[in-house]
């Protein structure tokens, strides 16, 4: 058996083991810009009133990709742009041309009072913008000030990329820091390493692509690949280095590195978990909706049957789901975090593979995550209904045999024995009982 990263058998992920990415200003640069009074680096490198950055001017198309705006579209969803001036809501309408592009929200890197020089200069906001110009027409706007020039501590990156993927998940978004380069390019990287599952030099050199100036100090390039190794060695990893004895636990360690509002989509239930069963269900049916009742609890409503398909095949699920072959898996596992799956890429890496390969990613899940996580006489007095106390894995235990329930009849001895494996550490305990569940007509209290 080969040595499990994630079990703690092997080293950490080092930032060795690829390519680093690079800054476009050197050390020296950085450091005088960084000790250079603010209202004196607008006068000497910015031009105060005349900073190109600042200044409105319409017909640029190969610089504003919005008029008016020094703007460039990084994705088909995240603008990278120059902070914004009154002028623009004045006179160039600029809630309109967002809203005519979809940008739902707005994401400020700047301090209060930077730049006060550039352009117009400040409000009474602290910015060169009033932000309840755009909340007021309902366009949201987060304000997540980083020092120019400078970077910020992984923790805090994350906190400001899982609101950017939150937003995101809303409609298109800006971003803006003075010029829109350096801070903007490092958070805009950042959320591609979180959601795309990209290296440090991969986000760079995407953003870079389109916006060329973007990253530019190495305080930024190195938080982007301290980034890297908080995702990868301290928690973004699906199966994590320590195993562990309740659910809770894993549900706890999934908030780390994802949104309030995402983690209340799946309750006290493993993202994975969820994510795999949605997943498998969609490649069954046309229609499939998951609804969190109360805090144990999960609705799930199936609608329009898919034709059969070959990979449901009964006796092939059988012998390959119950060989206990997990080094197979593994290594089909570690491919898969190589090109960047994590905690934070599940639904995108996930989506093209084969219904097999998932809930084989679903036993190796369980069986390097936990320890038993419960025993036969607790799991038979629960499915008697002879215990109706709720245990810390009765979320989890009843949302699979919901999910499993609406999947194809042959499938359901070979997933009840999984279930009893993954609960038991046995597959033949409770199998036949799981099994015989699956068949009963639905009730009330399930």
């Amino acid at each position: 058996m080969p040595k499990l990263w994630f079990s703690g058998e092997s080293d950490n992920y080092k930032l060795e083991d690829e390519e680093k990415a690079s800054a476009t200003y050197s050390s020296l640069r950085t450091g005088i810009l960084s000790l250079t009074p603010g209202d004196q680096k607008c006068r000497l490198y910015c031009s105060g009133p005349r900073c190109r950055f600042c200044i409105v001017v319409t017909g640029q198309t190969e610089i504003q990709a919005i008029d008016g705006l020094y703007s460039t579209w990084i994705t088909s969803d995240i603008l990278a742009m120059a902070r914004l001036q009154v002028e623009h809501f004045d006179s160039l309408g600029i809630v309109e041309k967002f809203k005519t592009n979809g940008i739902q929200s707005v994401i400020n890197l700047q301090e209060s009072g930077e730049h006060s020089f550039c352009g117009s200069g400040n409000l009474t906001s602290g910015f060169s913008y009033d932000p309840e110009n755009l909340m007021r027409n309902g366009i949201y706007h987060y304000n997540f000030p980083l020092p120019d020039f400078q970077a910020c501590t992984p923790n805090r990156l994350l906190d400001i990329v899982k609101v950017v993927d939150f937003a995101l998940s809303h409609g298109k978004i800006a971003v803006h820091c003075h010029a829109g380069h350096g801070r903007t390019g490092m958070v805009i990287a950042a959320w591609m390493m979180y959601a795309l599952g990209m290296s440090p030099s991969q986000a760079v050199d995407t953003v870079r692509s389109r916006r060329a100036k973007a990253v530019q100090s190495k305080e930024q390039v190195k938080t982007l690949h301290e980034f890297r190794l908080l995702i990868r060695n301290n928690g973004g990893m699906i199966i994590p280095k320590n195993k562990m004895t309740h659910i809770s636990e894993y549900v706890a360690y999934n908030q780390k590195f994802i949104s309030k509002p995402e983690s209340r989509l799946y309750g006290k239930i493993p993202k994975i978990v969820y994510i795999a069963m949605r997943i498998t269900l969609q490649k069954m049916y046309s229609s499939v909706n998951f609804e969190v009742e109360n805090d144990y609890r999960m609705k799930i409503k199936c609608e329009g049957p898919l034709p059969e398909n070959k990979s449901f095949d009964e006796q092939l699920l059988n012998a390959q789901l119950n060989d206990d072959d997990h080094e197979k898996t593994h290594f089909w596992y570690m491919d898969q975090v190589k090109n960047g799956l994590s905690i934070s890429t599940i639904s995108r890496q996930l989506e093209n593979e084969d219904f097999r390969d998932i809930i084989r990613l679903l036993d190796l899940f369980f069986h390097s995550t936990f320890h038993q996580l419960t025993h036969k006489e607790e799991i038979f007095a629960v499915l008697q209904n002879w215990d109706q106390t709720e245990k810390d894995w009765s979320p989890t235990f009843w949302f699979l045999l919901k999910c499993i329930r609406e999947m194809p009849i042959p499938l359901h001895l070979a997933l009840s024995r999984l279930i009893s494996k993954w609960f038991l550490r046995s597959e033949v305990e409770i199998a036949s009982r799981i099994k015989h569940i699956l068949s009963s007509p639905v009730t009330s209290n399930e």
